[in-house]
């Protein structure tokens, strides 16, 4: 998702980008939330990606689903929690760039060891192989990753893999000549991958593709209905897709959790995805779903949470 100038939306494919925006001001304080707790070993997987600009007001959006527990879990992309995010929810924390490396110990001992945040994991670099996204040579992954290994080793977290794209012709190459240069998958725990399309059908198909390739358990963090460009999917075909998807990914004994990309920057994935899958009502697509400053979810966002 951000990239090195911490653009928000992934390049999973090459789709016309909106212009980046201004860099995220650094945190009054290491953490700016209220402490986490990790839910039950029977949690929902299905979780949040909370872009860095998000008010934090709009959490109070998904109180309902955190509640009841069928929300479990929120990443934002970033070594600091987000503020306010609710005590019933998970927070995930991620490495995204090389220039996040240095803060890894700083943020996570304050976080982890100072306020006594729990967290299970920690995800690496967000899509390296992509030249807009982390942008990182093999090798050098491979060398920063020492960091990532010896704060899964002195915070007792599983290691998510660097988050991957759909292209799989970038993916894979690249992602195996990491594992191989690393020495294998050992200090690795899952596999992270991100996709955009408007068939669920593919949408499987490249997920079991991933699976069958590095045989790890699977995290989707980013996904939408998108036709990438040629128009936009509505909000009809964006349900659709879910009514598919979402059971599916549920029932998947290797898919550990996931994160439609529906929450987005300014409260709108319009840009990025296709309006028809916001789920803030202020940014949704017509007038039925429309209420000023985004006081409600709309109708996809109450979808993604109640199915």
């Amino acid at each position: 998702m951000p990239s090195d100038h911490d653009d928000v939306q992934s390049s999973s494919h090459d789709k016309a980008k909106a212009p980046p925006p201004p860099p995220p001001p650094k945190p009054k304080s290491l953490t700016t939330g209220q402490p986490t707790n990790p839910q039950s070993s029977s949690r929902s997987k299905r979780g949040l990606g909370w872009p860095w600009d998000s008010p934090a007001s709009q959490f109070k959006l998904y109180t309902p689903y955190y509640s009841t527990g069928k929300v479990s879990w929120v990443f934002n992309w970033e070594l600091w929690v987000p503020e306010s995010i609710p005590l019933q929810v998970e927070w995930i924390p991620c490495v995204r760039t090389a220039a996040n490396v240095k803060d890894i110990d700083a943020y996570l001992s304050d976080i982890i060891l100072g306020r006594g945040i729990k967290t299970e994991a920690l995800l690496g670099f967000n899509e390296p192989e992509i030249h807009d996204q982390a942008n990182l040579g093999v090798d050098t992954a491979v060398d920063l990753w020492r960091h990532l290994l010896a704060a899964k080793s002195k915070f007792g977290l599983r290691l998510g893999s660097p988050g991957m794209s759909s292209d799989v012709s970038r993916s894979v190459p690249w992602l195996t000549q990491f594992l191989s240069r690393l020495g294998g998958e050992d200090g690795i725990d899952f596999l992270v991958v991100h996709w955009y399309g408007p068939r669920f059908e593919d949408f499987r198909t490249f997920l079991e593709h991933m699976h069958s390739t590095f045989d790890l358990p699977v995290w989707v963090n980013e996904f939408a209905c998108s036709t990438m460009g040629d128009g936009e999917a509505s909000r009809d075909e964006v349900v659709a897709f879910m009514d598919e998807a979402l059971p599916w990914l549920d029932r998947c004994e290797w898919i550990e959790r996931y994160a439609y990309f529906g929450h987005g920057q300014h409260k709108d994935v319009g840009s990025w995805v296709g309006r028809g899958s916001n789920f803030t009502a202020a940014a949704a697509v017509d007038e039925e779903d429309t209420a000023p400053g985004a006081r409600r979810l709309s109708r996809v966002g109450r979808h993604y949470c109640e199915l």
